[in-house]
């Protein structure tokens, strides 16, 4: 893992100093926060089943298309754009550490917006606190359930982007191919919201396949478990697999480029 952490500062750095990543999230959180703030108030005239701050979650995730791939597509097609990815691999610095430190940035940029979106009802809470408690703003699990559930896939988001600035020089084009990767990940995912399945054991291949999709076409039936505080380990499992599964076919990309 030779380089990591030099990489890892150097693109949280980048991401820190763009004016790109600060407009973008300026404009996702505020329209994020408009939308909260119209859910809120009209909460009491909804069927809405889930506690309050879920909304906050299915907006997060469901935003991450339009967030994304400002935070990762630069990260290889500007490098090599410039030509500097050359120069950079000729480094003693690991291809899968490379991969992983400009990763771990954008995760880490994301998580942070995430955070701040959190405020909302934090801000909520401090200054109406009667409406917060009965709203369900008090439920620790609440919190920590979603914060994971953002967590394990906004871990995946932000591979499918790094994977996809890997496959070219041109920043546009893996902002768009990162945004139509997402979309397509969550439209299967509302496709088959509430069609949850639990399967022990396999009895044919539609079952089999089911169950290694997981998350893919379950995670937002699963959202509900984390809604309430319930850690669905196999969704977080299934995520942690599709982060390495586009890190690792981002570094053979890498490699390739360096030979």
């Amino acid at each position: 893992m030779s380089g990591y952490w030099h990489i890892f500062r150097h693109e949280l750095f980048g991401l820190f100093i763009s004016p790109a990543t600060y407009v973008a999230s300026f404009y996702f959180l505020a329209l994020l926060g408009i939308g909260f703030n119209f859910f809120i108030e009209g909460f009491a005239r909804t069927d809405w089943i889930l506690p309050p701050i879920s909304s906050l979650i299915v907006g997060l995730t469901f935003g991450a298309p339009a967030l994304v791939p400002f935070l990762t597509m630069r990260s290889f097609a500007e490098e090599r754009r410039l030509g500097t990815l050359e120069t950079l691999m000729s480094a003693p610095v690991d291809p899968f550490a490379l991969v992983l430190g400009k990763w771990s940035a954008s995760l880490i940029f994301f998580i942070l917006i995430c955070m701040l979106a959190f405020c909302f009802p934090l801000l909520l809470w401090l200054g109406f606190p009667d409406q917060a408690i009965s709203l369900g703003f008090n439920q620790v699990e609440h919190w920590v359930g979603g914060f994971i559930f953002l967590s394990a896939f906004g871990a995946s988001f932000t591979a499918v982007g790094i994977f996809s600035s890997s496959l070219t020089k041109n920043q546009m084009v893996a902002g768009m191919l990162t945004f139509t990767l997402l979309t397509l990940y969550l439209a299967v995912m509302a496709f088959n919201f509430g069609e949850y399945r639990d399967f022990g054991s396999p009895e044919g291949l539609d079952e089999f396949i089911d169950i290694c999709l997981g998350s893919l076409n379950q995670g937002l039936s699963k959202a509900q478990h984390f809604a309430v505080g319930i850690i669905d380990v196999s969704t977080v499992l299934h995520q942690i697999v599709l982060s390495l599964l586009f890190l690792t076919l981002a570094t053979l990309k890498i490699e390739r480029l360096k030979h």
